[in-house]
């Protein structure tokens, strides 16, 4: 059996606007090696066709989405051992009598919520309720409910909760506070298929007592341990740049003829580049622009060499 392929460019823009973005494989894996052991169950909040669940063949697994067409999917794909819930999880949350040994999740980025609706023990345990605009928080809040004690959960997220300010500020704090984040992990950009957006990664753990936060940087492969006080004195900031800085390259001196012969290197990258784009625009359209390109590049050439006036580049005729 195949999988749908759930990246067609017919369902990316509809998936744009809800802020979700697919998990490509190496970033599954990842998450699964923040996971400690085997865990008997594992729970993912917007599981989709089960991405992030494949990477536990020996668990039991539980999801939520809103998607019924990857539900189904995903039923065919674990058969008995996966129980998945069609509806939203915010506000139809399903397992709410469970707890979790672990927990993956990829939540559709800083998307519109109802928090009207944020009236059970997940939300009124916060000091606030995340803001209806952006519902970064609310992902985070339902699991860290749902996950067992001494379990861990591994969640996506978009940077911007990591630093933003009013109510984000306070649940940061909120959970900083009650010992729930371990790591933060800064993604680098060009992770996703669809968005070159860097992203974060928090690791939480529940009942492991006070312990300071790791942040790491993959793009760097730096890291820091920081503790609660850091944390606090800079009002509660996770962004993982606030505490970890990329090494200083060694930068030894470079000539001035090698500095030239990187320019003209870049230069004639960037002229291969767009001659391959104009035939590639021809070849769509129909048209006849990249002769005329060739052309024109060719004379600019022998008008330079020669010492003589040099083309209009923007009229596209000889000066």
């Amino acid at each position: 059996m195949s999988a749908p392929d759930f990246t067609l460019k017919h369902q990316r823009e509809q998936y744009r606007e809800q802020g979700k973005f697919h998990t490509p494989p190496e970033l599954a894996r990842m998450l699964r090696a923040l996971i400690p052991g085997n865990p008997a169950n594992v729970y993912d909040p917007t599981c989709g066709a089960g991405a992030l669940l494949n990477e536990f063949p020996d668990s039991a697994l539980y999801g939520q989405d809103i998607d019924a067409e990857a539900l189904d999917y995903a039923r065919q794909r674990f058969g008995s051992r996966f129980h998945g819930v069609l509806g939203d999880v915010l506000t139809e949350p399903a397992f709410m009598d469970s707890k979790f040994d672990a927990i993956v999740a990829n939540p559709p980025f800083s998307i519109k919520w109802d928090p009207t609706r944020a009236t059970d023990e997940r939300f009124t345990v916060a000091p606030t309720v995340p803001t209806a605009s952006r519902a970064d928080f609310a992902f985070l809040l339902h699991t860290i409910h749902l996950l067992a004690p001494g379990g861990t959960a591994a969640i996506l997220a978009f940077p911007g909760m990591l630093y933003r300010g009013g109510r984000e500020q306070q649940l940061r704090q909120w959970i900083i506070e009650n010992q729930y984040v371990s790591a933060v992990i800064r993604v680098p950009g060009d992770t996703f298929t669809d968005t070159k957006i860097e992203t974060a990664c928090l690791v939480l753990k529940k009942g492991m007592g006070e312990r300071p936060v790791q942040f790491c940087d993959l793009e760097h492969e730096t890291s820091r341990t920081v503790t609660k006080a850091e944390i606090s004195d800079n009002d509660w900031n996770l962004s993982v740049t606030s505490y970890v800085q990329a090494p200083k390259p060694d930068t030894p001196p470079v000539d001035p003829v090698t500095l030239e012969g990187i320019a003209e290197d870049q230069a004639l990258r960037r002229l291969r580049a767009e001659l391959e784009f104009t035939r590639a625009v021809d070849m769509v359209e129909g048209s006849d622009r990249f002769s005329q390109f060739c052309h024109r590049a060719r004379r600019l050439v022998d008008q330079v060499e020669a010492g003589k006036p040099a083309l209009d580049i923007k009229g596209g005729t000889a000066a």
